[in-house]
């Protein structure tokens, strides 16, 4: 016997629905007037749900939900903090008046921003600290700027781990599974209305990553999710932990990352200009360039190399040895030889210092 949880999405009154709007969008959580009308809903539902404007929403009952669509009140603030939302969204932000001309954007071009974790929210747990506030941060500026950027990343099951001290004075950590439905993030679809999704070669196997977004005032974040069922347990719980301590499995999230964020663009439709790697967790994501550029695009290796380092941006914020990636060449070479055979390279060019 199989059973599946179901989650049943709660009425709102007609003259509400613009409060479940706000909180789908993560604006809500850093826009002070916003932030206030969530607490006059009910500020100790809102406290116990770590200030999750969707959690208490879903948590109100049937009769505060009806006392509120009868507040006029209640309902004057909510009328104008959406006026404040709306006139949010459609404002172009400095960018384009200050800098558009200098960077050169086309119409449709982006900013690929890459990143293993980003700090959105502190019921959104797809981060682990300070690299984390620093993307999720640099969305919002990119947000109130108007800054054509779109947020790579991943979809954890369980997100980091929550520390604490036990009646001993040791320290233990847990992970606590959070739902899908008490955030907001949002399915992606294809054109037919199916779930949209990209598939990664892992080793000798095809993994399917389910592709959702999260709106972050006028910026999207796509997250990427192999946690589905067409994938078997050992490819499904890629995406369980942020950071995970298998070795192996911390390189196939990269591979995720990289060559499924690269898949998961061309899908959308999304152009970039800019690759921007936040660490060099997403690095792979330069094989995935290479196989189209060299593949698709018909361009020599030496005409990709060069589109590759001139529209590549890497930053990092611990610059030592200790606080960077590594890998055993071994197992780099398990899961990369496939991807650069296929564009006519071997592992040993790829892994050679300074040849790509």
């Amino acid at each position: 016997m199989t059973f599946k949880s179901i989650f049943v999405y709660p009425k709102l009154p007609d003259n509400l629905q613009r409060l479940y709007e706000l909180a789908s969008n993560v604006w809500s959580s850093w826009n002070h007037d916003a932030i206030e009308l969530f607490y006059r809903i009910d500020s100790r539902i809102y406290r116990e749900t770590n200030h999750n404007p969707l959690e208490l929403l879903h948590s109100l009952s049937k009769e505060k939900l009806s006392d509120l669509s009868r507040d006029k009140g209640f309902l004057s603030e909510l009328e104008k903090v959406w006026g404040r939302f709306q006139n949010y969204l459609q404002y172009p932000g400095t960018f384009k008046d200050e800098y558009a001309s200098e960077c050169n954007f086309g119409e449709n071009e982006v900013i690929a921003y890459f990143s293993m974790e980003f700090g959105l929210h502190e019921s959104i747990q797809i981060y682990a600290g300070g690299l984390g506030i620093l993307a999720g941060d640099f969305l919002k500026g990119a947000s109130d700027l108007g800054m054509p950027v779109v947020g790579i990343g991943l979809l954890y099951k369980f997100g980091y781990f929550t520390q604490h001290i036990d009646m001993n004075g040791y320290q233990r950590e847990t992970f606590k599974r959070f739902e899908n439905h008490l955030i907001p993030v949002k399915e992606l679809r294809d054109s037919q209305g199916n779930w949209a999704h990209v598939k990664v070669r892992i080793a000798d196997e095809e993994v399917k990553v389910k592709l959702w977004k999260i709106d972050v005032g006028k910026t999207q974040l796509i997250l990427l999710d192999t946690g589905i069922e067409d994938n078997r347990p050992g490819l499904r719980d890629i995406t369980n932990e942020l950071y995970v301590g298998d070795r192996e499995k911390r390189l196939q999230q990269e591979l995720v990352l990289g060559i499924g964020g690269i898949k998961a663009l061309e899908l959308l439709g999304i152009k970039a200009k800019i690759y921007h790697f936040n660490e060099g967790h997403s690095a792979f994501a330069v094989i995935e360039r290479l196989r189209d550029l060299m593949i698709n695009k018909k361009l020599s290796f030496p005409e990709a190399k060069a589109v590759i380092r001139n529209s590549t941006v890497f930053t990092t914020h611990t610059p030592v040895i200790a606080g960077n990636e590594n890998f055993d060449t071994n197992l780099v070479k398990k899961y990369l030889q496939p991807e650069v055979k296929a564009i006519g390279l071997t592992f040993d060019e790829v892994a050679h210092p300074g040849y790509v």
